[in-house]
């Protein structure tokens, strides 16, 4: 009976690894940043708190500051922006669409919304999180 139960356990245990190997690399809950280079920018999101989306511009240098958002299944990238000059707080954005633990990917990125300066520069690589 012993052996039994330990295999059992063994079996548990096993199934309960593979469950979170298969979870995305960021777990549910996360507050994940993504910065631009050249001190231009941050962006972030926080599934706790809503699934709210964040982006700051930091450097005053004509840019402004964009959050670039990919849902899977959606071929459009959703945007959170910053336009309002630099140095002066924090833009938020609320989704409110998006399905329940979504996993999704964004990236921060310096943007001329004038035409006078090139286009995305400065992004940041493309960060994997998942929606509450």
């Amino acid at each position: 009976m012993s052996r039994t139960k330990r295999v059992l356990s063994v079996i548990a245990g096993a199934a309960a690894c593979a469950a979170l190997a298969q979870a995305p690399a960021n777990a549910l809950g996360s507050y994940q940043f993504a910065y631009a280079s050249n001190g231009r920018g941050y962006g972030a999101f926080n599934a706790t708190d809503g699934n709210k989306f964040k982006v700051a511009d930091t450097k005053a240098d004509g840019y402004s500051m964009v959050l670039r958002i990919k849902f899977p299944g959606r071929a459009e990238i959703t945007s959170c922006d910053d336009r309002n000059g630099a140095n002066n707080g924090v833009e938020y954005c609320t989704i409110s669409n998006i399905p329940h633990r979504t996993t999704f990917e964004f990236k921060a990125c310096a943007k001329d919304f004038s035409g006078g300066l090139p286009g995305w520069i400065d992004c940041s690589g493309w960060i994997k999180d998942v929606t509450k």
